[in-house]
């Protein structure tokens, strides 16, 4: 390894689906940045996240469980803890005052520290990025926000940007979250402190929804995507089992009975249907192309070489529709929409791709966001350094987001405080360093009885070597499903449930459940989760001019 410590850099996606990326079975979006990064660097085929941003966001820059970091569920105007939930230790919402950040421990370690985009770990005084850690920032709260007029993910409210901590006013014109992101995140490196390591977190709020992109680029892919979503998915899982992450016979989920099939629909409902996508794969370009920008930067200032990137995407792809996730309820809160086909993506209206695209996006893996399915928690994920001499390929070991800190950390030469202090009040972390995988020691660095657990919004699942147990929300019956046990070294797609095939598996794997919960505090929802519930009022057309 290098004698001087790395450089860190995180660069995160929301809401980004397994196959949006060439290297990871896509092609049909332009992404040569974040393909070259994975073709120099490590892909992950196996990395597992959270189910949704803030539990993500919470376990990366943490490194304990997002219950016991304080996201058991998120607090804010769409979403609050089930009757049993409220006032429960670890769904407070926000950050808890006995987990450490990273960017803490690297900034008391001589770091200079950074961070631009989505935070969504608290809004109060104490959970601002700017103090946690950070010397520099230029963040929002949660969900997403594209222009200047800070209308937020639904067209309603007032979406909040914090420079060091202070509300900024006003945001300048023509502002696009992923271009002026870049910009302050490239502005706050360049003041640095030469004679210091940096550490830079720059989260991107696309391709979350609204599906907004700036008029130089949002007609790109017009008629890309006219074939449907049929059509993109086989595309997509083809690519997937030429790319090398998965088995080339694995099995893969089929369409949900509520994904119509594309023949069917109007042509005007193919129109605005394929324009949605059209819209969505332009952010992803516009993403590609604003991480190049911090690359070259990086490279212009002789600092590529020595700095570790990460790259990931926060959970799985979003399903949001008019019917599913949380959209159902606050889509009729939106005021002065215009969802006409020919302003769709522009200021002024909120777009979502649905559940239908998103399964394409997905691949071969079943369910979405919120899911403990493999398409809600399973992401693509790339680390790349130059300067640590990574041997470029695919890694298949079971790695999660909670590893993240621990590797880190190590390469950093730098001791969490649990280390050094017996009476330190913070909590450890407890994922495993990826070192040795990085430096080519080894496959994997979990063993096939070391499991992995997660649980939001009561899509909940463990893994443990290919062994997988899932257990889905159903939003419409407002109900826990019961457990399902699947084999993903033949079926990724979780297709076949073994729960009654391999009872002595079953057992194994439900007892790894209850030690999750037991550790991590876990209370699953009950009468039903709150920001699932589906109104009365539903998202009207009257919303398109």
């Amino acid at each position: 390894m290098p004698v001087e410590r790395p450089n860190i850099l995180f660069i995160v996606a929301d809401d980004m689906a397994y196959t949006d990326i060439g290297a990871f079975g896509g092609g049909d979006i332009q992404t040569p940045t974040l393909d070259t990064l994975a073709d120099e660097g490590i892909r992950f085929s196996r990395f597992y996240a959270g189910a949704q941003c803030s539990t993500t966001r919470a376990m990366l820059m943490t490194g304990v469980d997002n219950h016991r970091a304080g996201l058991g569920t998120t607090v804010g105007a769409y979403s609050q803890p089930a009757a049993n939930q409220l006032g429960k230790p670890g769904y407070e919402g926000e950050l808890r005052s006995d987990v450490i950040t990273l960017s803490t421990i690297l900034q008391n370690a001589g770091y200079y520290n950074v961070m631009v985009g989505k935070w969504h770990l608290g809004a109060s005084k104490d959970n601002k990025p700017s103090s946690r850690g950070f010397d520099q920032t230029f963040a929002m709260q949660q969900n997403s926000d594209h222009f200047d007029d800070q209308l937020g993910s639904f067209g309603f409210g007032h979406r909040d940007y914090w420079r060091n901590g202070e509300i900024v006013e006003k945001l300048p014109k023509g502002f696009f979250s992923s271009r002026n992101f870049t910009t302050e995140f490239i502005k706050y490196l360049d003041q640095r402190d030469k004679a210091k390591p940096f550490f830079g977190y720059l989260a991107y709020t696309a391709p979350h929804y609204p599906l907004q992109a700036p008029e130089d680029i949002i007609d790109k892919y017009q008629g890309h995507y006219d074939a449907g979503y049929d059509d993109l998915r086989s595309k997509r899982i083809k690519g997937l089992q030429a790319s090398g992450l998965i088995n080339k016979e694995a099995k893969h989920s089929l369409f949900r009975s509520d994904v119509r099939a594309w023949n069917t629909l109007s042509d005007k409902e193919k129109q605005r249907s394929a324009r949605s996508m059209e819209i969505y794969a332009a952010m992803v370009d516009d993403m590609d192309q604003n991480i190049s920008r911090v690359l070259a930067y990086l490279k212009s200032k002789n600092l590529y070489h020595n700095t570790l990137i990460i790259f990931l995407s926060d959970n799985g792809a979003e399903a949001a529709s008019a019917q599913r996730g949380h959209a159902p309820a606050l889509l009729p809160k939106a005021r002065n929409l215009d969802n006409s086909l020919e302003n769709m993506g522009r200021r002024g209206s909120v777009v979502l791709y649905s559940h239908t695209w998103a399964a394409a996006g997905n691949g071969i893996f079943r369910e979405y966001k919120f899911s403990g399915a493999e398409g809600g928690v399973r992401v693509p994920a790339v680390i790349s350094w130059p300067a640590g001499g990574l041997a470029p390929r695919i890694n298949h070991g079971v790695t999660s987001v909670l590893d993240i800190m621990p590797t880190v950390l190590e390469l950093a030469r730098v001791e969490h405080p649990t280390q050094t202090h017996a009476n330190a009040v913070y909590q450890a972390p407890i994922g495993k360093s990826l070192v040795h995988v990085l430096m080519n020691d080894t496959d994997s660095i979990r063993s096939e009885s070391e499991y992995l657990g997660f649980e939001f919004w009561g899509g909940r699942g463990v893994v443990a070597g290919d062994w997988k147990l899932t257990g889905l929300y159903d939003q419409d019956t407002e109900t826990m499903q019961a457990w399902q046990l699947f084999n993903l070294a033949t079926d990724p797609g979780e297709q076949r449930d073994l729960a009654k095939e391999q009872p002595v598996v079953m057992k194994q794997m439900l007892s790894y459940w209850q030690d999750y919960v037991t550790n991590n505090g876990v209370i699953l929802a009950e009468p039903n989760v709150p920001a699932l519930r589906k109104p009365q009022k539903t998202f009207l057309e009257s919303t398109v001019k």
